[in-house]
Protein backbone atom coordinates (compact mmCIF):
# COMPACT_ATOMS: atom_id res chain seq x y z
CA UNK A 1 0.00 0.00 0.00
CA UNK A 2 2.80 2.49 0.97
CA UNK A 3 4.55 1.71 -2.57
CA UNK A 4 1.22 2.18 -4.17
CA UNK A 5 0.13 5.61 -2.81
CA UNK A 6 3.65 7.04 -3.73
CA UNK A 7 3.62 6.21 -7.33
CA UNK A 8 -0.21 7.78 -7.01
CA UNK A 9 1.69 11.04 -5.91
CA UNK A 10 4.74 11.25 -8.80
CA UNK A 11 2.25 10.57 -11.45
CA UNK A 12 -0.20 13.24 -10.06
CA UNK A 13 2.98 15.49 -9.66
CA UNK A 14 4.01 15.07 -13.41
CA UNK A 15 0.99 15.75 -14.95
CA UNK A 16 0.45 19.03 -13.28
CA UNK A 17 3.95 20.49 -13.86
CA UNK A 18 4.54 22.79 -17.39
CA UNK A 19 1.70 23.92 -19.53
CA UNK A 20 -1.27 22.17 -21.15
CA UNK A 21 -1.95 22.51 -24.97
CA UNK A 22 -5.21 24.63 -24.50
CA UNK A 23 -3.12 27.03 -21.75
CA UNK A 24 -0.91 27.62 -24.64
CA UNK A 25 -2.83 28.44 -27.22
CA UNK A 26 -4.42 31.22 -25.38
CA UNK A 27 -1.18 32.79 -24.69
CA UNK A 28 -0.30 32.59 -28.24
CA UNK A 29 -3.52 34.12 -29.21
CA UNK A 30 -2.97 36.63 -26.44
CA UNK A 31 0.50 37.55 -27.47
CA UNK A 32 -1.02 37.71 -31.55
CA UNK A 33 -3.79 40.43 -30.51
CA UNK A 34 -1.36 42.81 -28.37
CA UNK A 35 1.33 42.45 -31.45
CA UNK A 36 -1.43 43.63 -34.01
CA UNK A 37 -2.95 46.41 -32.03
CA UNK A 38 0.76 47.49 -31.92
CA UNK A 39 0.92 47.36 -35.06
CA UNK A 40 -1.79 49.32 -36.20
CA UNK A 41 -1.16 51.94 -33.65
CA UNK A 42 2.72 52.22 -34.89
CA UNK A 43 1.49 52.57 -37.95
CA UNK A 44 -0.89 55.66 -37.11
CA UNK A 45 1.73 56.86 -35.15
CA UNK A 46 4.23 56.99 -37.40
CA UNK A 47 2.17 59.15 -40.15
CA UNK A 48 1.34 61.87 -37.00
CA UNK A 49 5.22 62.21 -36.52
CA UNK A 50 5.69 62.47 -40.45
CA UNK A 51 3.22 64.89 -40.99
CA UNK A 52 4.21 66.96 -37.88
CA UNK A 53 7.71 67.22 -39.84
CA UNK A 54 6.40 67.82 -43.22
CA UNK A 55 4.42 71.13 -41.63
CA UNK A 56 7.51 72.45 -40.28
CA UNK A 57 9.09 71.62 -43.46
CA UNK A 58 6.30 73.85 -45.20
CA UNK A 59 6.46 76.98 -42.43
CA UNK A 60 10.04 76.82 -42.72
CA UNK A 61 10.15 77.32 -46.76
CA UNK A 62 7.58 80.43 -45.57
CA UNK A 63 10.30 82.08 -43.62
CA UNK A 64 12.95 81.15 -46.25
CA UNK A 65 10.78 83.35 -48.88
CA UNK A 66 10.55 86.25 -45.91
CA UNK A 67 14.19 86.51 -45.46
CA UNK A 68 14.49 86.10 -48.97
CA UNK A 69 11.87 89.16 -49.66
CA UNK A 70 13.11 91.39 -46.92
CA UNK A 71 16.76 91.16 -47.43
CA UNK A 72 18.87 92.25 -50.57
CA UNK A 73 18.62 89.19 -52.31
CA UNK A 74 18.38 89.10 -56.35
CA UNK A 75 20.27 89.61 -59.79
CA UNK A 76 19.04 92.99 -60.55
CA UNK A 77 20.20 96.72 -58.85
CA UNK A 78 16.99 97.97 -57.07
CA UNK A 79 16.32 94.56 -55.11
CA UNK A 80 12.85 95.65 -55.26
CA UNK A 81 11.10 92.33 -56.17
CA UNK A 82 9.38 90.49 -54.15
CA UNK A 83 9.49 86.95 -52.82
CA UNK A 84 6.93 84.00 -51.73
CA UNK A 85 5.33 80.62 -51.97
CA UNK A 86 2.65 79.54 -54.76
CA UNK A 87 -0.41 76.57 -53.62
CA UNK A 88 -2.44 75.45 -56.60
CA UNK A 89 -4.63 73.01 -55.54
CA UNK A 90 -6.88 72.89 -58.37
CA UNK A 91 -7.84 69.46 -60.45
CA UNK A 92 -5.10 70.55 -62.65
CA UNK A 93 -2.46 71.66 -60.31
CA UNK A 94 -0.78 69.37 -58.02
CA UNK A 95 -1.63 68.61 -54.08
CA UNK A 96 1.59 67.91 -53.12
CA UNK A 97 3.66 70.96 -54.54
CA UNK A 98 4.23 74.54 -53.96
CA UNK A 99 6.01 76.68 -55.36
CA UNK A 100 9.04 79.13 -53.97
CA UNK A 101 8.60 82.09 -56.33
CA UNK A 102 10.44 85.75 -57.07
CA UNK A 103 7.61 88.33 -57.86
CA UNK A 104 9.54 90.19 -61.19
CA UNK A 105 6.20 92.44 -61.88
CA UNK A 106 5.50 94.10 -58.21
CA UNK A 107 2.16 92.45 -57.61
CA UNK A 108 3.53 90.96 -54.90
CA UNK A 109 0.89 87.33 -56.50
CA UNK A 110 2.49 84.79 -58.32
CA UNK A 111 1.50 84.97 -62.05
CA UNK A 112 2.30 81.73 -64.00
CA UNK A 113 4.93 81.78 -67.11
CA UNK A 114 7.63 83.73 -67.98
CA UNK A 115 5.98 86.99 -65.64
CA UNK A 116 7.51 85.15 -62.45
CA UNK A 117 10.46 82.83 -61.70
CA UNK A 118 10.87 80.10 -59.81
CA UNK A 119 13.60 80.78 -57.56
CA UNK A 120 14.48 77.40 -56.68
CA UNK A 121 13.22 73.48 -56.83
CA UNK A 122 9.19 73.13 -56.82
CA UNK A 123 8.62 71.74 -53.22
CA UNK A 124 7.14 68.47 -53.16
CA UNK A 125 5.68 67.12 -49.95
CA UNK A 126 5.31 63.54 -49.36
CA UNK A 127 3.04 61.35 -51.23
CA UNK A 128 0.70 60.01 -47.84
CA UNK A 129 -0.07 63.43 -47.42
CA UNK A 130 -1.26 66.32 -49.69
CA UNK A 131 -2.82 70.41 -49.46
CA UNK A 132 -6.40 69.59 -48.32
CA UNK A 133 -6.86 72.99 -47.66
CA UNK A 134 -6.28 76.21 -47.99
CA UNK A 135 -8.24 79.07 -45.64
CA UNK A 136 -7.84 83.21 -46.22
CA UNK A 137 -9.40 85.75 -43.72
CA UNK A 138 -11.11 87.34 -46.47
CA UNK A 139 -13.16 84.02 -47.23
CA UNK A 140 -16.30 82.81 -44.76
CA UNK A 141 -15.12 78.99 -46.02
CA UNK A 142 -12.06 76.92 -47.17
CA UNK A 143 -12.51 76.43 -50.35
CA UNK A 144 -9.71 78.27 -51.90
CA UNK A 145 -7.96 76.49 -54.64
CA UNK A 146 -4.62 78.64 -55.27
CA UNK A 147 -2.94 81.52 -53.04
CA UNK A 148 0.23 83.21 -52.66
CA UNK A 149 2.25 84.25 -49.85
CA UNK A 150 4.45 86.85 -50.63
CA UNK A 151 7.26 89.37 -48.67
CA UNK A 152 8.38 92.44 -49.76
CA UNK A 153 11.00 94.80 -48.68
CA UNK A 154 10.70 96.53 -46.58
CA UNK A 155 7.74 95.34 -44.93
CA UNK A 156 7.78 92.25 -42.89
CA UNK A 157 4.28 91.15 -42.98
CA UNK A 158 3.05 88.49 -45.57
CA UNK A 159 1.01 89.48 -48.71
CA UNK A 160 -1.89 87.02 -49.22
CA UNK A 161 -3.19 86.81 -52.65
CA UNK A 162 -6.22 85.00 -53.51
CA UNK A 163 -8.59 84.77 -56.59
CA UNK A 164 -10.98 86.92 -56.66
CA UNK A 165 -10.40 88.68 -53.39
CA UNK A 166 -8.99 91.52 -51.74
CA UNK A 167 -5.67 91.49 -49.42
CA UNK A 168 -6.04 89.31 -46.54
CA UNK A 169 -3.54 89.21 -43.73
CA UNK A 170 -3.74 85.44 -42.45
CA UNK A 171 -3.78 82.19 -44.22
CA UNK A 172 -3.71 78.64 -43.11
CA UNK A 173 -2.88 75.69 -44.86
CA UNK A 174 -4.02 71.95 -43.77
CA UNK A 175 -1.93 69.49 -44.71
CA UNK A 176 -3.68 66.32 -43.95
CA UNK A 177 -2.97 62.12 -44.53
CA UNK A 178 -4.57 60.86 -47.91
CA UNK A 179 -5.92 58.05 -46.48
CA UNK A 180 -7.26 59.73 -43.52
CA UNK A 181 -8.34 63.60 -44.07
CA UNK A 182 -9.24 63.57 -39.79
CA UNK A 183 -5.22 63.22 -39.19
CA UNK A 184 -4.33 66.72 -40.04
CA UNK A 185 -1.48 69.50 -39.28
CA UNK A 186 -2.23 73.28 -40.08
CA UNK A 187 0.22 76.39 -40.83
Amino acid sequence: MFLFSNTQKKSRRNLSSGFSLIELMVTITIVTLITGIVMTKYSSFNNVVILKSQAYELALDLRAAQVYGVNAKGADANFSGAYGIYFDVRPSGNKNQYVLFRDLDDDQQYDSGPVDEAVGDIYTIDTRFEISKICTSGSATCDATEASVAFQRPDFDAHIWRPGEAANNKIVITLSVVNDPTIYREV
